[in-house]
C-alpha cells in the first residue's frame, strides 16, 4: 500500500526545540474529518505553535490546503509521529 497514514487534530508532534518535547496538534479544518476528529493541513500548529510548513500532500486539498500526514514537518522541525489508521493519503 502506497501513501501515508492522515493527520488530524491530537495527533502527536516531536518538536526539537528544547523543552517543546511531543504535543499534539491543535488545529485543523472545521468541517472535514477523518475518524471523527478534524483534519490536518498545511499551516495547521501543533501545541508548541509550530504551524505545518511541508512535506504534505502534493495531491489531497482539505478546504484549499494540502493534506498533513504521518511524517509531515512544521516550522520548527517537529514531525508528526502519529496519524489516522483509517484513512491512508497518497502523494
Amino acid at each position: 500500500m502506497s501513501g501515508k497514514p492522515a493527520a488530524r487534530i491530537t495527533d502527536l508532534t516531536a518538536c526539537p526545540i528544547p523543552g517543546h518535547g511531543t504535543n499534539p496538534l491543535v488545529s485543523g479544518s472545521p468541517d472535514v474529518f477523518y475518524d471523527s476528529l478534524s483534519a490536518a493541513r498545511l499551516d495547521d500548529k501543533s501545541a508548541c505553535g509550530s504551524p505545518i510548513t511541508h512535506e504534505v500532500s502534493s495531491t489531497v486539498f482539505v478546504n484549499g490546503k494540502p493534506a498533513a500526514v504521518l511524517s509531515s514537518v512544521g516550522a520548527h522541525g517537529n514531525e508528526v509521529i502519529s496519524g489516522s489508521g483509517t484513512v491512508i493519503i497518497g502523494k
